[in-house]
């Protein structure tokens, strides 16, 4: 695992969960999770949410990777990820625009259920 904390304080984890498929050949899949602090200004987004960090997880794979390979791709993979992200995620409005975000998806989630149920 590995944690990287930005200058404006988000943080992103990188874990490797690469596993066997065959003797051989791998499932490389990485995930990223982005991190925020909550704050005192988030009573709403707080309710849906338990302790004191909104995450979002997204996750990468890759199937039926060589052995001989492996490195390579999953360096590759994690280099893409966070050179086209990183830069981002930076920006000193992220946190806040991200916890907006979450806060969207929960609510249109949240309005979903209730249809469904009547």
């Amino acid at each position: 695992m590995e944690e990287i904390t930005l200058s404006n304080g988000v943080r992103v984890i990188v874990e490797d969960k690469t596993a066997v498929l065959t003797a051989d050949l791998y499932m490389i899949r990485l995930e990223f999770t982005t991190e925020v602090d909550l704050d005192d200004a988030d009573v709403e987004l707080r309710s849906f949410i338990r302790g004191s960090r909104a995450a979002l997880t997204r996750e990468l794979k890759k199937p039926a990777v060589h052995e001989r390979d492996l490195d390579v791709v999953r360096d590759a993979i994690k280099g893409s990820f966070l050179s086209t992200n990183l830069p981002y995620m930076e920006r000193p409005h992220f946190a806040k625009r991200f916890k907006a975000k979450l806060l969207k998806d929960f609510l249109e989630e949240e309005k979903k259920k209730k249809r469904s149920h009547g």
